[in-house]
This record gives C-alpha cells, structure tokens and sequence, in this order.
C-alpha cells in the first residue's frame, strides 16, 4: 500500500518556522536579569559578610574567655578543683563549636562574593554609555580587590584562631588526665607562654573583623545612597 505525503499548508508551515524560532531562541538567548536582581543580591552580600564577621568575633571572644578561665584554674589556687574544671570544659567546647562555625563562614563568603560580583559585572554589561561603563568596571575591579584583603585577613586570623585554639585545648586536656594543684603549677610556663601567644592572634582577629565591617558598611552605605 502506498502512503501518500500531504504537503503542509501554509498556516502549517507559519506555525512550524514560529516554534522553530521560539527553541531556538530560548537556547541561545540569556534570560533578562531583573532591574532589582543587584539590589537583593548586594543585600545578601552584606548580610553574609556581616554575619562572617560577627563569627570570627564571636568565635575570638570565646576563646579569649576560656583562656581567662584556665588561667584562673592554673595562677590561683582552687577551693573546689573539679567543679572549676568542668566549667573550663564547658567553655571549651563552647569554644570548640564558635572557631569551626567561624571557619565555614569564612569559606562561604567566598562563594556569596562570586555570586555577587557576576551579578554585578552582569549588570555593567547593560550600561550603554562606554566611558560610564569604562568607570563602573573599574569600581567593580577595586572592589573585588578590596574584596579579596578582607577575605586574606579573615582566613589569616581564623587560621590563627584554630591552632592557638588546639593548644589551648590540648592543655586543658593535661589537667583532666592529671587534676591536681601539682599539675597546675607544672603547666604555669606554658600558660605563660600561651598567653603572649594569645595577644597576637586575638590582635590579628580584631584586626581582620575591623577590615570586614569597614568593607561591608561601605558597600551598605553605597547601596542605601544609591551610589
């Protein structure tokens, strides 16, 4: 039997070129952004850096106070020994949880910045003045390069946190094996030691979060002016 082929009509053939044009389009083409995508993506910006710092800050606090408080278990004599220690080791876990969350925020905030400053030079891209593009681009590239100190000094000093944090932890581990005034006395030098160890790493912290927050509230302060 022979099958016949029917010719398409023209209304047919319109329809069929329509859809082709259609996928082809939609394959090739870039959905628009958003006029408000850069504002909420800024926002989020801010928020994450904001909220890395407060973590670094957070984290540098706890550690300071747990040290206060094996230096008091460790300089001064105790009345009560294992009800002071079980309080250290409360702090050190505390401390513990503060410096790993600090960590992963740090890390994040590498990715929100990506995310950012795509958006923002997908943004550029629009300008159709050359020279204010011109300038917007370089606005951008100083940013990002603003950007990536605050990024080096928040690692810095989370990199400094975490091995003063081991030591510090390592030490009050001693005392749980050994709790006793003997114990405590023997550990007063490495106390000492720690504790000229400690100005500088918490130095370099209060350093790296007054570089963030300083970052960050520019960019606040940009984006509530609109400049």
């Amino acid at each position: 039997m022979k099958i016949q082929k029917h010719a398409m009509t023209p209304v047919l053939e319109a329809l069929a070129v329509a859809c082709l044009m259609t996928a082809f389009l939609g394959a090739t083409q870039t959905p628009e952004r958003s006029r408000t995508e850069g504002l909420k993506e800024t926002d989020r910006f801010i928020k994450t850096g904001g909220e890395t710092s407060e973590s670094v800050a957070a984290a540098k606090l706890q550690v300071q106070e747990t040290l206060t408080t094996y230096n008091t278990l460790v300089a001064q004599p105790s009345k009560n020994m294992k009800k002071d220690y079980q309080k250290l080791m409360k702090s050190m876990d505390s401390m513990n949880m503060k410096v790993g969350d600090a960590s992963g925020k740090v890390e994040a905030m590498q990715s929100a910045g990506d995310t950012y400053f795509q958006g923002r030079g997908d943004t550029i891209k629009n300008i159709q003045d050359q020279q204010l593009q011109g300038q917007a681009q370089q606005r951008l590239k100083d940013s990002q390069k603003e950007f990536a100190g605050v990024l080096a000094s928040l690692r810095a000093a989370n990199g400094a946190l975490e091995p003063f944090r081991k030591q510090l932890a390592d030490q009050i581990t001693f005392l749980g094996s050994d709790l006793n005034p003997s114990a405590t006395a023997s550990l007063k030098p490495r106390a000492e030691k720690l504790n000229t160890e400690g100005s500088k790493v918490f130095t370099t912290a209060d350093q790296a979060i007054a570089k963030a927050n300083e970052y960050f509230n520019g960019l606040k302060g940009r984006a509530q002016t609109g400049s």
